[in-house]
């Protein structure tokens, strides 16, 4: 989740897609339901499944790579999850879902879709996106700037708060958050700063990436091959935000990186969070910005596109 955009640019809206196929490939899936405004996604074990969640309603649901539809996997409320943002699955086969403003954490099977935990953190709180390296869950908090970290082992242990990102900034806004190096290093993107994060997982350093001085307002992000994809918004000088889809190639120390690719986004799109399937990147159409203006209209979307070649 990131703050809407106050640009009103105009675009052609969700209802102006009719052909969800491209090439006999799906290209979009379907959310079912009004007001959803999905956020998070994730990519089930299976290699085929994908899970979304909604923000505004806490609804997580259930996708096939094959299946233009979507399902409602667990109902929103259900287990007091009124809203739901970012997710991982663990090496267990558990979602794991992040609460936002509820400060709470949801574990689930994903075999039998039975709740497996439930845990809260203290407020100020906004528990925004997540990601699974080495035994842990780390969790990153828009609220304040800190990763909390979760022991994952029989259960799903409670969230500790781990390390104290020391950005300058008023609102730091931590987000999107993925793991290198089979979990050695964390990278963290701070969204109200633009600043990206490397952490040294052994040792707790934080520093900042190099990035050649180029802001990465980076929400949702995944891994792929040597690429990081993000989810990346553009300040606009009249307050507004152009959205993109930024690629970025960490050095090997992870001390810096390359832009490598920015592809626009429709604003009235846009794009939150994303996943890595197949040969394909899923985008989650949040609509924020129409949330923001009142033009949102369901149907709410997930867009699937080839990854993009990067420079």
């Amino acid at each position: 989740m990131h703050p809407p955009a106050t640009n009103p640019a105009a675009h052609a809206g969700p209802a102006a897609r009719t052909n969800r196929y491209r090439d006999g490939v799906l290209n979009e899936y379907l959310l079912p339901g009004d007001g959803v405004f999905p956020e998070g996604i994730t990519e089930g074990p299976d290699g085929v499944t994908f899970y979304v969640s909604s923000y505004a309603q806490g609804t997580i649901f259930r996708g096939h790579l094959d299946r233009a539809e979507t399902e409602v996997w667990q109902p929103a409320g259900a287990d007091g999850r009124t809203q739901a943002a970012g997710m991982a699955v663990d090496p267990a086969g558990r979602l794991l879902v992040c609460g936002g403003q509820t400060g709470r954490l949801f574990g689930y099977d994903t075999g039998s879709g039975a709740l497996v935990a439930r845990h809260r953190v203290p407020d100020p709180t906004l528990l925004n996106d997540v990601c699974v390296a080495g035994g842990y869950a780390y969790l990153t908090d828009s609220a304040r700037p800190v990763l909390w970290r979760v022991p994952l082992g029989a259960a799903v242990g409670a969230p500790e708060e781990w390390l104290t990102v020391p950005d300058p900034g008023e609102l730091p806004y931590l987000n999107g958050i993925v793991a290198l190096d089979a979990g050695a290093t964390l990278l963290v993107a701070a969204q109200g700063t633009g600043r990206l994060w490397r952490v040294e997982v052994a040792t707790g350093t934080v520093e900042p990436v190099d990035v050649g001085g180029v802001p990465v307002n980076g929400d949702g992000m995944v891994v792929v091959g040597d690429l990081v994809y993000a989810c990346d918004n553009i300040d606009l000088p009249d307050g507004g935000a152009e959205y993109v889809l930024t690629a970025l190639r960490p050095a090997p120390d992870r001390r810096s990186a390359a832009i490598a690719g920015r592809w626009p986004q429709r604003l009235t799109d846009t794009p939150t969070t994303v996943a890595h399937l197949g040969d394909r990147l899923l985008l989650v159409h949040s609509q924020f910005a129409g949330q923001h203006d009142g033009s949102a209209a369901a149907p709410f979307t997930v867009g699937a596109v080839p990854v993009p070649p990067a420079g």
